[in-house]
């Protein structure tokens, strides 16, 4: 009976200490609660009379601003600098602006994000709260 105990207390010694360490190592999993927004986006460069873009873009993780969403979306290779009234696109899509004071500019707008509809123009990107299923047109112009 003496040796029965033993070999029973060693066994569980070693499934709880097996089980723990197994325990420990284990990563979390992966949530499928990700939070994703989806944007319709169309680019276009009116100088050089091309669309460079038009299709929807999901990114994953929480976004509040255009700005933040543009970082996410490498797909559109967008380049932004802070300037006097927040985050202002300098290149999107491989087009740049390389003179902010004589252009030409990248500029957007929607016809269903709530604020640029109240408003009657969009924010800076930085300040533009967006939603999921909003539609954005974005052109390169040397006019505004």
């Amino acid at each position: 009976m003496g040796k029965l105990c033993k070999i029973l207390l060693v066994s569980a010694m070693l499934l709880v200490g097996g089980c723990s360490s197994k325990e420990s190592e284990k990563k979390e999993p992966v949530s499928d609660n990700t939070e994703k927004t989806t944007l319709k986006i169309t680019i276009q460069d009116e100088v050089n009379k091309k669309e460079l873009f038009n299709g929807n873009v999901s990114v994953e993780g929480k976004v509040e601003t255009l700005a933040d969403f543009l970082e996410k979306a490498k797909d559109l290779d967008v380049k932004m600098e802070d300037g006097q009234y927040g985050k202002t696109i300098m290149a999107m899509k491989g087009v740049e602006t390389k003179d902010f004071n004589k252009g030409p500019w990248w500029l957007y707008e929607s016809e269903n994000n709530e604020s640029c509809k109240a408003a009657g123009s969009c924010d800076a990107a930085s300040s533009l709260k967006i939603k999921d299923g909003d539609d954005f047109t974005f052109t390169y112009t040397a006019s505004y």
